[in-house]
């Protein structure tokens, strides 16, 4: 039941906002700004709503950050939904600016943010990774033509361990390996009910599933029949990247950090103790939700880094009560070091106030958008900006559930993989982005989500959540997993708080938790689903799985060519070394290589589809290489 395009969806997510003005009452007055933040912004979208017989004009005074006036504007209003535009925002300062909208009798306080991500420059030295991998920025490229293309590979997908037990509510997988024997295993954790809370169990059950072919089927052995890893345990080590962060849960009375008492230690080995309940730590009275910096030194004393949290999480905001860059929620990204050393980074899920009207309609806690901090001592915390914008699906709606950030040292590369919900879809979709400095992010091109559907009957429609990146390799493909996949939408299983089992589940259960929250009015496909029943039906019978996907080796981006040929010239590259070419060439395509500079012209044309298509010896020192391409896909190169 393939009931709803891209472009639908698009569609949708752009006229959210109209939809939740529309469930607001006639007679308020209405302000928000449409984006949560401004990222690279000229202009910015003040919406103001406001009722027949309601103020003809709005005053908006601006303040900055420290509080002072930068601006007075005044905008023309009518009855219903305006669009105010606040023109050049692009002048102003990163930060979070006030606007005080006066309307008659009536202000409304509302924060602007705006953000500036830089562009990725051309490197100043020549590239000396050995593998070159073909991001759409200035990076690799000194000039490149309009006939080629730069899209990341769009992934298959397999449904290897669904979930077949009617007691278990979740199935999730902890690791994907290549057995010794050739075969591929991935190690389950399935959760059962639990009587009167019908969530998950404290005390999971784990087994080993294994499968002939990466994509599956898989088939559960029995615990004295698990096969051993093959050598290096069955992975690709592709990546680097620090130990999660969040997870790390402290027990008794502690010190703050002395140096002259507890000797040195290494940023990489902060971690971050999340606290859900109040408790005193000793050194610290640690409150509801807050997370503290703490690392074991080299005395092996485990000290607390400050008497101040580094984040605190505020599910249900106050009248009046704003973000200030760490307010933060439970999605955590993962760690990492700088590549000096000197500084240790942090994705980490932050929490931005949405005024009415747009409060998301099934989350309480109002847009989370993944963002960067940094510290070179544990101690001191900066905030550096938030991911990059989603382009048109970046709406109100929108949130970041988490990431998992890799370092690929050999390629110069940052991959990100972002767990991307859309509130009003219910749905959540595994996402790429991307960095070359580790500071900055990029979104990567192409149209929607890395790994998306909008079919219903799929077994992912629900929602993908990658809290690994256990890849192994196989042929010409890396197959990775995807740790959860679910039919339901994410907010489904709430009915499950009233019952024990997912049978139990009723048509009077959506409706009494989810009708004052408008999904009926909201839900883009709740007629189609069947209604309240339907969306019972589809929890009662819906499923969890464990998911593998596959997409060419070292391909999560490629330079494509089609039937009329285009040719880029590579910023100078560090040679020395047999370069050799990841490609995929169509019968009746081609991929020609020129050395330029540093010694006799090389030329040469390529064809075939391999990992490895062997090109020529590149000189000792900087060079640059023209490529000419025709119906053909360049993934990367490599400097042997």
């Amino acid at each position: 039941m393939n009931f709803i395009s891209k472009k639908t969806l698009i569609l949708i997510a752009l006229l959210a906002p109209i939809f939740a003005f529309a469930q607001r009452p006639a007679g308020e007055l209405q302000a928000e700004f449409f984006m949560p933040i401004y990222r690279n912004a000229k202009n910015a979208e003040l919406t103001v709503v406001v009722p027949e017989n309601g103020p003809k004009s709005t005053t908006v005074e601006f303040f900055a950050p420290d509080g002072t006036k930068i601006r007075t504007e005044e905008y023309k209003l009518k009855p219903g939904e305006n669009h105010c535009a606040v023109k050049k925002i692009d002048k102003l300062a990163d930060g979070r600016y006030t606007a005080m909208i006066h309307l008659g009798d009536t202000t409304l306080k509302r924060l602007l943010r705006i953000e500036h991500v830089t562009d990725i420059e051309a490197p100043k030295e020549p590239i000396a990774y050995r593998k070159l991998i073909f991001t759409p920025d200035k990076y690799m490229f000194q000039k490149i033509s309009k006939n080629l293309k730069i899209e990341y590979s769009k992934p298959e997908i397999y449904e290897a361990v669904p979930n077949r037990d009617s007691i278990v509510v979740y199935v999730g997988g902890n690791s994907f390996y290549k057995t010794a024997d050739g075969r591929f295993a991935i190690n389950v954790v399935a959760n059962p009910y639990v009587e009167r809370y019908g969530l998950y169990a404290k005390k999971p059950y784990y087994f080993t599933a294994v499968a002939d072919k990466p994509e599956g089927p898989y088939v559960r052995v029995p615990d004295d029949q698990i096969p051993a890893p093959a050598a290096g345990g069955g992975r690709m080590h592709l990546f680097t990247g620090g130990a999660m962060m969040g997870s790390d849960h402290l027990d008794g009375k502690y010190e703050l950090y002395d140096p002259a008492k507890h000797g040195t230690y290494k940023l990489s080995d902060i971690r971050i103790a999340q606290q859900i309940n109040p408790r005193d730590f000793g050194c610290v009275q640690a409150a509801y939700r807050t997370y503290w910096s703490f690392v074991t030194t080299s005395t092996g004393d485990t000290v607390f880094l400050s008497d101040k949290p580094v984040f605190q999480d505020i599910p249900v905001y106050k009248e009046d009560q704003w973000d200030t860059g760490f307010t933060t929620n439970d999605n955590f990204g993962n760690s990492w070091l700088s590549d000096d050393g000197k500084t240790l980074y942090i994705a980490r899920g932050q929490t931005l106030r949405r005024d009415a009207p747009y409060d998301l309609p099934y989350d309480m806690v109002d847009t989370r958008v993944l963002t960067i901090y940094s510290t070179q001592d544990g101690k001191d915390w900066k905030y550096l900006h938030s991911f990059t914008s989603d382009g048109e699906r970046d709406t109100p709606y929108t949130q970041q559930y988490g990431a998992r950030i890799c370092k690929m040292k050999d390629a110069g590369l940052y991959l990100v993989f972002v767990e991307h919900f859309v509130g009003d879809m219910q749905q959540s979709s595994l996402d790429l982005d991307y960095s070359r400095d580790g500071v900055n992010f990029y979104d990567a091109p192409g149209d929607g989500p890395f790994l998306y559907t909008d079919d219903l009957d799929e077994f992912y429609f629900g929602g993908l959540y990658n809290f690994d990146t256990d890849i192994v390799q196989h042929g010409k493909k890396y197959y990775q997993m995807v740790a959860q996949v679910m039919t339901w939408p994410h907010f489904f299983p709430e009915p499950l708080f009233a019952r024990n089992h997912l049978a139990e589940v009723t048509a009077e259960d959506y409706e009494r938790i989810f009708k004052n929250r408008g999904m009926a009015e909201k839900l883009p496909y709740f007629d189609k689903v069947g209604g309240w029943e339907g969306l019972a039906k589809l929890t009662r019978e819906g499923h969890s799985s464990i998911a593998v996907i596959s997409y060419r080796a070292d391909g999560w981006f490629g330079v494509k060519a089609g039937n009329k040929a285009g040719c880029f010239t590579t910023n100078p590259i560090l040679g020395g070394g047999m370069l050799t070419v990841n490609a995929e060439i169509a019968e009746d395509g081609y991929i020609q290589i020129e050395l330029l500079d540093n010694g006799p012209k090389k030329k040469v044309t390529l064809k075939g589809d391999d990992l490895h298509i062997p090109a020529f010896e590149l000189p000792e020192g900087p060079c640059r290489l023209r490529v000419k391409m025709r119906n053909a896909n360049l993934y990367s190169m490599y400097i042997d």
